[in-house]
């Protein structure tokens, strides 16, 4: 089979199976398909490391131990033994084990097939007619070789985009697909949830991208973009945006973390003063008791989600940003617990 077989197939499957478009990932998976074929001095692979070929050409038949999965095994195991160490490097060792082992899989389809259970010099073929089987540089290999590169461009689009699950979001335009991504990559990106719906106080129509803060009953409280304006996106009654079709893009990277603070009598100002960070947003959510608390002055948008509710003696914070905190109950003094989200972009 031709080298740029090789390298298509192995990329493609390194790419499908970790579900990446990173090129690195790609690449190291496309290399590794060429590293089997280290057992003859004319390949790629042989060229690179001539003594090692030669070893290999003098001792033993061409597809024999290094197209096996006892190879694919030396090679599991010394890439992520590496990889023990080096955590980040968990994808690599991933992609090249992948790529190595349809490397050498793939030569399974030519006439000659390989000795998979080696030491055993029995040859696994597909298919079981000779005649069926790939030759190296046939008409019949190019055919295939064009079908592997719309594969492999299809491949790369797609995971581009976010991977399969979000184009099957997008296709179904479920809550339960956009839940599964807001899981998956909450935690690392941010999240765009593409919205069509209506206002629920006056059934104006929705069609626009918002950013989703967290989960919400059988919905998500979102941010309006360019505002900051916080809804309840979902199906239940006291949702400010009523869904009738939502999917997901996982957006641009961004940290999130939560931390939990107490406070004992204390200012909530002083509390919360030391999240007001450039390059981050942040939202509170908990529950606090004062004393004595006017009310007269937190806002009340029937429009928006009541991101924070108070009585005189209590306070119920939820994705509350923190500068509407601030300027409503910075002066208070109160007692509780409360949840600071934290989301960074600058740092990524």
């Amino acid at each position: 089979m031709l080298g740029i077989s090789h390298l298509l197939i192995s990329g493609t499957a390194a790419s499908l199976l970790l579900g990446s478009a990173d090129p690195v990932i790609i690449a190291v998976g496309a290399m590794g398909g060429l590293l089997p074929d280290i057992d003859i001095s004319t390949s790629p692979a042989g060229r690179l490391f001539p003594w090692i070929s030669g070893y290999f050409e003098s001792t033993m038949p061409h597809r024999s131990c290094t197209h096996s999965l006892v190879a694919t095994a030396v090679v599991a195991i010394a890439s992520f033994g590496i990889s023990i160490f080096l955590p980040k490097l968990l994808p690599v060792a991933s992609a090249l084990t992948i790529g190595y082992t349809f490397g050498w899989f793939a030569d399974c389809f030519t006439r000659g097939g390989v000795e998979m259970f080696w030491p055993s010099p029995v040859r696994c073929v597909c298919p079981g007619n000779r005649n069926l089987r790939l030759k190296t540089g046939s008409n019949a290999e190019y055919f295939i070789l064009c079908i592997l590169i719309a594969i492999a461009l299809s491949s790369f689009s797609i995971n581009s985009r976010g991977g399969v699950l979000t184009q099957f979001n997008r296709l179904i335009a479920s809550s339960s697909g956009v839940q599964h991504i807001y899981n998956e990559s909450g935690a690392t990106h941010k999240i765009i949830a593409n919205i069509k719906g209506v206002r629920a106080g006056d059934r104006s129509q929705i069609n626009g991208q918002f950013h989703i803060i967290q989960s919400q009953g059988n919905g998500f409280i979102v941010s309006e973009p360019n505002t900051g304006k916080l809804y309840k996106a979902a199906t239940d009654p006291d949702s400010q945006i009523i869904i009738q079709e939502i999917t997901a893009d996982v957006g641009k990277p961004a940290i999130t973390t939560i931390e939990s603070i107490f406070l004992d009598d204390e200012s909530i100002e002083g509390a919360i003063a030391k999240y007001k960070r450039a390059g981050s947003t942040v939202f509170i959510s908990g529950q606090l008791s004062v004393d004595d608390l006017d009310t007269s002055s937190i806002p009340r948008d029937p429009y928006q989600f009541p991101s924070i509710q108070a009585t005189s003696s209590s306070i119920t914070l939820e994705a509350a940003p923190l500068q509407a905190v601030s300027k409503f109950l910075g002066d208070e003094y109160a007692t509780g617990q409360i949840q600071i989200k934290i989301i960074t972009t600058n740092q990524i």
